[in-house]
């Protein structure tokens, strides 16, 4: 599966110390703190279904969420 093109913006408020925290945990991985937050997004999001994984079938479709498998 080709990797979308990144074209969506997000703007997010938080606090400067965890700014500043992140930015650290971003060098300390060796990457952006953009692709830092993206990862960490990412994981979350399969982790809870709400993003299929690249390799496998796993997850489930936001359409395919109800209350019986909110986990």
């Amino acid at each position: 599966m080709a990797e979308e093109t990144r074209t969506s913006q997000l703007l997010v408020r938080i606090q400067p110390s965890l700014k500043a925290a992140a930015e650290k945990a971003a060098r300390d991985d060796h990457r952006s703190l953009s692709s830092l937050v993206e990862k960490l997004l990412t994981q979350h999001l399969r982790a809870k279904g709400y993003l299929r994984n690249a390799q496998s079938d796993q997850g489930l479709r936001p359409d395919e969420l109800n209350a019986e498998n909110d986990g």
